[in-house]
C-alpha cells in the first residue's frame, strides 16, 4: 500500500470526521432523566386553577345568556348558584395547596367536585 500525501490528508479528515460525529453520539451521556417527577399536588393545583376559569368563564357567559333572554331568570340563579359553590370550593382547595406548600407538608388528594 502505497501511502501518499494526498491520501494521508484524506485519512486524517475522515478520522476527524468520525471522531467529531461518534464523540456526541458515543460518548458519556449523563444520567439524568429527561422527564421531572411528577408531583400530584402541583398537578392538581394547576387543574384547580384551569377549572377556576372555566368557571368564572361560565358564570360570565350565563350573564350574556341572560341577557340575551336564552335562559330565564330562575334557571340563571339555579346554574349561578352551583357554579359559585363550585368556585368556591375549588378556591378553598388552592389555598389549601398554597398553604401546604408554604409549610412544607404533601397535601392530601381532596376531591373538589360536588358528586
Amino acid at each position: 500500500m502505497n501511502l501518499t500525501f494526498p491520501n494521508l490528508i484524506e485519512l486524517i479528515l475522515i478520522a476527524g470526521i468520525i471522531i467529531a460525529i461518534g464523540i456526541p453520539l458515543f460518548g458519556k451521556i449523563p444520567n439524568i432523566r429527561p422527564f421531572s417527577k411528577i408531583d400530584p399536588a402541583e398537578e392538581e393545583f394547576k387543574h384547580l386553577l384551569v377549572r377556576k376559569e372555566e368557571i368564572l368563564l361560565s358564570i360570565k357567559e350565563l350573564g350574556i345568556d341572560l341577557q340575551a333572554d336564552k335562559i330565564s331568570i330562575e334557571d340563571s340563579d339555579a346554574l349561578r348558584s352551583k357554579l359559585e359553590g363550585e368556585a368556591i370550593s375549588i378556591l378553598e382547595r388552592i389555598d389549601d395547596i398554597k398553604n401546604n406548600k408554604k409549610k412544607g407538608v404533601k397535601s392530601s388528594s381532596k376531591n373538589f367536585l360536588p358528586a
